[in-house]
């Protein structure tokens, strides 16, 4: 059991638990300095991503460091026997607590996971008799009364440097290992968080070594400082690498920890302060010159921007110069080219009815080629045509009311014998509970339900195709859907289906015809009719479903 006593240490106890003439200002400056660091670099890392792992390992990193710090000024302070035997049980136990979280911090920063189960367990094992012993002459033997000091057993002198050391060896074996795996950009900020981490581990571990062997406590008062670095270290890490991915100018961070620093020496009024300020002018100094290349940095890239804008905006007005005489060349050419594939189309149909006489039966089968090729063609011109009117703004659109139950129900008894002769079945089915009247373009309407029915046809080899109408009255709208049994899509063909020029990557394997173009050209002219097209599909050969909708005229 421990030796402990009812009797005070023979100082005046301290005010507010830690304030007290016997305690020197560099104990209050490093101490504090440290705790305002960790936790103003920890709480900035989890408030901006607060459900992160390493934002909370690193909150938690801060948080058992800032318990350790503040019961050593405790310690430093106190008076009472009890409060000094409690808070140095309680520091053995934070500090090895701090190396352990400091080792799983970087794994997860640099593995982007946790440690598997083996090593969770060996750390486990090796932590477990800090906890076990913690209440036993092993960690603290006995409390001197006379000036409130103890004998530390074997367990606080010994087995806390064991662990200690050996979390800083796995995370410089975990820094060795995955570091060179990581891009430029994590590499970099990796590099910067191992210096910091390991400056900080070392100099804490090694001044109180130090301490422990010279009895002189003032050099593991130097040994705090390293938290104030790893700090600084982090916040440029932020701001040069954007790490934890913490959106906020640099300058913002730096400036706070110069403040922090400068305001920090208002603490100190003794025989310390000229050692103090050296400290402190040497951490300002790095922080001076980090703040610097962070505005440097910022200012160079902004004047990179401005350039950039100035160039793109010279881009896009050439571009658009470029887009008009693209638009103004298709139309031309377009125009030049619908012409004479008419005449081509009429004339072949000619000599296939025999308009100008006999004609040999080994030549029927080349002019009906002749024919659907020239009526392709003709097709895609009038989609090149349609698009260039379209992005000109040129488009022409005339309303007015008109049934479209029976406009598409003509337009299926008029596609059915092409889809006959494919071998499939064209039906059409209503579902109706108005009298279908729409306040649209008629020949965009009918154009569009060619497309969608006859690009059915193109991609189903055998099975059904239906042209299903139905309304809805409550939200005033009509829907066709042209469903099929044909080869159906994927979710990625489905997001860029109305995009120009998009086709599916195997369409060719079903339908070698085609612009890719007639989907872009149908739902354009539908969203200006103030409708819809949309496409469905529970995947590839199990069908599709094409949707027009269009507002009802009620």
């Amino acid at each position: 059991m421990y030796e402990i006593s009812s009797i005070s240490c023979d100082f005046s106890p301290a005010t507010y638990l830690i304030l007290s003439e016997e305690v020197a200002p560099l104990i209050y400056y490093s101490h504090f300095v440290s705790i305002a660091a960790a936790l103003g670099i920890s709480i900035l890392v989890f408030a901006n991503n607060p459900r992160s792992l390493v934002a909370q390992l690193f909150l938690a990193f801060a948080s058992v460091f800032s318990v350790w710090a503040f019961l050593d000024v405790l310690l430093w302070a106190t008076n009472d026997p009890g409060t000094v035997m409690f808070a140095w049980a309680i520091q053995v136990l934070a500090e090895p607590l701090m190396y352990g979280i400091a080792f799983y911090l970087f794994f997860t920063f640099i593995n982007n996971r946790a440690p598997r189960f083996a090593l969770n367990a060996g750390i486990a094992t090796i932590f477990l008799p800090l906890i076990l012993f913690l209440p036993t002459p092993l960690n603290v033997d006995t409390v001197y009364l006379s000036f409130c000091e103890t004998d530390e057993g074997f367990l606080a002198m010994y087995y806390t440097y064991f662990f200690n050391i050996s979390m800083i060896l796995l995370t410089g074996i975990t820094a060795v290992r995955g570091i060179p795996k990581l891009e430029a950009n994590q590499k970099r900020a990796a590099i910067l968080f191992i210096i910091g981490l390991i400056i900080f581990l070392f100099s804490f571990t090694f001044a109180n070594i130090l301490s422990s062997y010279t009895e002189d406590w003032t050099i593991s008062q130097y040994g705090l400082f390293g938290m104030p670095i790893f700090a600084g270290l982090i916040a440029y890490s932020i701001v040069q690498f954007e790490t934890f991915k913490i959106q906020i100018a640099g300058a913002q961070v730096l400036v706070v920890v110069l403040l922090g620093l400068t305001g920090s020496l208002l603490l100190v009024r003794s025989e310390y302060h000229a050692m103090i300020t050296i400290m402190t002018l040497f951490i300002t100094g790095i922080a001076g010159l980090l703040l610097v290349r962070s505005v440097r940095k910022e200012f160079l890239q902004r004047i990179q921007l401005e350039e950039l804008a100035t160039k793109l905006e010279k881009a896009n007005v050439r571009l658009k110069t470029l887009d008009k005489q693209k638009s103004e060349f298709v139309s031309i050419a377009s125009h030049q080219l619908r012409s004479p594939l008419t005449s081509i189309r009429g004339y072949a149909s000619m000599l296939v009815e025999g308009s100008f006489g006999a004609f040999p039966v080994k030549a029927k089968e080349p002019l009906e080629r002749i024919e659907s090729s020239a009526k392709n063609m003709a097709l895609a011109v009038e989609d090149y045509l349609n698009v260039s009117r379209i992005e000109s703004g040129h488009m022409k659109y005339e309303v007015a009311d008109f049934n479209l139950k029976n406009e598409i129900q003509g337009i299926t008894d008029d596609i059915r014998p092409t889809a006959l002769k494919q071998g499939l079945v064209l039906l059409f089915r209503t579902d109706l509970g108005s009298k279908a009247i729409v306040n649209a373009d008629l020949g965009k309407t009918i154009q569009i339900a060619h497309n969608l029915i006859n690009n059915s046809i193109k991609y189903t080899p055998k099975g059904t195709i239906t042209v299903f109408m139905r309304d809805d009255i409550k939200n005033k709208t009509i829907s066709i859907d042209v469903i099929d049994t044909g080869v159906g899509m994927s979710q990625e063909t489905i997001d860029k289906l109305f995009q120009k020029f998009s086709r599916a990557d195997d369409a060719n394997d079903v339908n070698k015809s085609g612009s890719g173009l007639g989907l872009f050209v149908a739902s354009r002219m539908a969203e200006a009719m103030g409708g819809t097209i949309t496409a469905h599909s529970k995947g590839k050969g199990v069908g599709s479903r094409f949707t027009l909708t269009l507002p009802l005229a009620m």
